[in-house]
């Protein structure tokens, strides 16, 4: 816990919210057809379960050799049968073109997300779940099912995918002192909404905010939010970090959540 980071959100949290972010990748590093390559220069992920979520989360190349050093990592991905694939650039890239040498090498532009924070002590202290929603923290199996399902439902994950998700979790433990801190929302007894915290980076990082399109609406986002950020701070941390898709943003910003960088995704050539 030595790592978790005092100050207020106000210090800038940029560097936080991109190590938090890059934490997921070795969760994924022991799962059967998938490779992560970690090294100084680039943190990528390789994955055959569906090869569309093959990304390249971190690169720092010698402006001089960042061309050629993307069309090594085509070169890879192509040999993996791993293409078309993504590339993130964010605050750390280096070069700070990188985005305009990867569309000079066939590259598309796909999708700017906001990465966002707040001083977990600002945020509203009301109750998560009331009346007939209720938030439970996963703690066996069959909730872990549950939530995986929902979160393939909504992000649209191949069925190797979804086991390969469950897998990841399982396998990290399940419950309060778990790596990663997930939750089910359930409308009368049925689970509709999820949400998962991670610590990493001295911030506690906020992700997987989902709701079945039958049950949005009704504040359900809000409190899987707002659950997620309260375990954060009962494990000591001050700040609150998340990337935000575009349906989200609005109940973020509501919330007290504030954009500090973004992340620029783009797509390569099939």
């Amino acid at each position: 816990m030595s790592d978790i980071i005092l100050e207020s959100v106000k210090s800038n949290p940029v560097s936080a919210l991109t190590a938090n972010l890059h934490a997921h990748v070795p969760l994924f590093s022991h799962l059967p057809g998938v490779i992560v390559w970690d090294e100084p220069e680039l943190l990528g992920l390789l994955t055959d379960l569906d090869p569309s979520e093959s990304c390249v989360y971190r690169a720092a190349f010698a402006p001089e050799q960042a061309n050629e050093k993307i069309e090594q990592v085509l070169r890879r991905y192509r040999s993996h049968g791993c293409l078309p694939m993504y590339w993130q650039v964010g605050p750390s890239t280096l070069p700070a073109d990188l985005g305009k040498r990867l569309q000079a090498q066939g590259f598309g532009f796909f999708l700017r997300v906001p990465g966002m924070a707040v001083d977990l002590e600002d945020l509203e202290k009301g109750t998560t779940g009331s009346g007939d929603f209720v938030i439970e923290r996963i703690t066996n199996p069959s909730q872990l099912m549950q939530w995986v399902n929902i979160v393939a439902a909504v992000d649209e994950l191949s069925d190797a995918l979804r086991h390969g998700f469950y897998q990841v979790f399982e396998s990290q433990g399940l419950g309060a002192r778990a790596t990663c801190q997930l939750f089910l929302g359930l409308e009368n007894g049925q689970p509709v909404a999820t949400s998962r915290l991670i610590g990493a980076g001295g911030v506690a990082g906020i992700y997987h905010v989902a709701t079945l399109p039958e049950a949005r609406g009704r504040g359900y986002g809000t409190a899987m939010t707002l659950v997620a950020a309260h375990a954060g701070r009962e494990l000591g941390y001050r700040v609150g970090v998340l990337y935000a898709s575009p349906a989200g943003q609005g109940v973020y910003r509501r919330l007290g959540f504030q954009e500090y960088c973004h992340i620029d995704v783009y797509r390569s050539p099939e």
